[in-house]
């Protein structure tokens, strides 16, 4: 998927459902952006681009580890994203020079050179149709010194979230045409040696790229069928079931809910799931 394309399906019917659903999918990866925080060591920040920033809550998670002192610019090409963003700020109390919000390619954008001294992401660096132009062009916005710090998703292999559904969904669907290695897509930089290569084509240095394992943990009515449609709606098979049959779709449905039964208690389906926690660096 180019970046062309990402920009259309961003602002589409799918950025629209991601930003009805933000609430809840801030509150499933607040804990891997606060893991990233930690093991980033980003104390001594002072001016920050969140890239790919989303609904914000991560944005606003930043400004508040970091502290009034520094300010944050969240960047994203998703308007009804950055329109929950913004609420989510003017909600919080965030506003002025600490919190800000631009609508943009983060990959093409001319951001000032040399004006942050941390490039932060969470998930939001994987849809790049040239990653290592893209990191190159962040590289600039980056004082000397400055520290990049985001998280990506490990191989689909070790993500059963998302793995297990597709499973369910092949029961029924036929299986896409595999991608080309490292298409843009959520599993872009599964392979830490390709991601490793990239940065430092864009001219990081001190790459260190870490595994971190989680649990995906999805629920919000006490319901195993309506949490398992909701997963379904968000990851990966929503994109399977775009134009598909509802005798189909059902179909699918029925499969995951058995399929994710045996991972639901106390009313949430909690799976293991697995990131890279990268840092890099600009001499």
């Amino acid at each position: 998927m180019s970046n062309a394309d990402q920009l259309a399906y961003w602002n589409g019917e799918a950025g629209h459902k991601w930003a009805d659903n933000d609430a809840m999918m801030a509150h499933m990866l607040a804990p891997i952006a606060r893991d990233l925080i930690q093991h980033a060591n980003i104390g001594g920040a002072r001016r920050v681009l969140d890239v790919g920033c989303g609904g914000g809550s991560e944005t606003l998670l930043l400004a508040e580890h970091l502290g009034p002192q520094a300010s944050v610019l969240g960047v994203d090409i998703s308007a009804p994203l950055l329109a929950v963003a913004r609420e989510r700020a003017r909600a919080a109390g965030a506003r002025g020079r600490q919190v800000e919000f631009l609508e943009a390619d983060a990959s093409s954008h001319a951001f000032p050179p040399a004006s942050f001294d941390l490039l932060f992401s969470r998930f939001g660096v994987m849809f790049f149709d040239d990653p290592t132009a893209a990191f190159a062009n962040l590289y600039l916005a980056l004082q000397p010194g400055a520290k990049l710090a985001f998280s990506c998703w490990q191989p689909l292999q070790e993500n059963l979230w998302a793995m297990i559904p597709l499973k369910a969904a092949f029961q029924h669907l036929p299986a896409p045409e595999p991608p080309p290695p490292h298409a843009p897509g959520p599993f872009a930089f599964a392979d830490a040696d390709y991601t490793r290569s990239v940065l430092a084509g864009a001219g990081f240095s001190d790459i260190a790229i870490t595994a971190h394992a989680i649990t995906m943990a999805w629920g919000r009515e006490d319901d195993l069928a309506t949490t398992a449609r909701d997963m379904l709606n968000m990851g990966p098979v929503s994109r399977l079931l775009q134009d598909c049959d509802p005798v189909l779709r059902e179909a699918v449905h029925s499969s995951a809910i058995e399929a994710m039964a045996p991972w639901f208690s106390d009313g949430k389906i909690r799976m293991p799931g697995a990131v890279w926690l990268v840092t890099a660096s600009k001499q």
